[in-house]
C-alpha cells in the first residue's frame, strides 16, 4: 500500500462525499447550500442561538470562513443575524423558520451519506477507522 499519497487519498474521499452530498441536496430540490454549510447547519441545529466567534471555534474555520458562509445562508434565508443589544460588535446567529425546516432534511441527506460511507465494513472496521482518522486528526493543526 502507498503510504505517501494519504493525503491525497483523504483530499479525494471528500471530494466524493461532497459530490454525494451536491447530488442528494439536488434531488430534494434544496437550493443555495453547499456541503461547507454543513457543519454551520448541524451545529445551530443544536444550538439555538450562537455568536460568530463561537460558531467559528465549533465548526473549526476562522471568522473571516464563517462569516462569508453565514453570508451566504443569510441570502438564501437559512439563517438570521442579529448584533448584541450589550456589545455591537458581537454578532449572533440562529436559524430562521426557513433553516429549521431543513432539519430533517439534513438528516435523510446525513443518514444516505453514512449508509453509503460504511457500505461492506462491519462494526470492527468502522471503529478502527474512526480511530485512525481521529489520530490523523490529532497530528495536524
Amino acid at each position: 500500500m502507498e503510504t505517501k499519497s494519504i493525503a491525497a487519498l483523504i483530499s479525494d474521499t471528500r471530494a466524493g462525499i461532497n459530490r454525494h452530498l451536491l447530488q442528494e441536496l439536488k434531488r430534494l430540490g434544496i437550493e443555495g447550500l453547499a456541503p461547507s454549510h454543513g457543519a454551520i447547519l448541524h451545529h445551530l441545529f443544536n444550538n439555538e442561538q450562537v455568536t460568530m466567534k463561537d460558531l467559528a471555534k465549533a465548526v473549526r474555520r476562522d471568522k473571516s470562513t464563517v462569516t462569508a458562509l453565514v453570508g451566504k445562508l443569510v441570502a438564501n434565508g437559512y439563517v438570521e443575524k442579529a448584533s448584541s443589544t450589550q456589545d455591537q460588535r458581537t454578532v449572533f446567529v440562529r436559524l430562521s423558520p426557513k433553516g429549521q425546516g431543513l432539519k430533517p432534511v439534513f438528516q435523510e441527506v446525513s443518514r444516505n451519506l453514512i449508509e453509503r460511507i460504511w457500505r461492506g465494513f462491519d462494526e470492527t472496521e468502522q471503529q478502527e477507522l474512526v480511530r485512525l482518522l481521529r489520530k490523523v486528526r490529532g497530528n495536524l493543526p
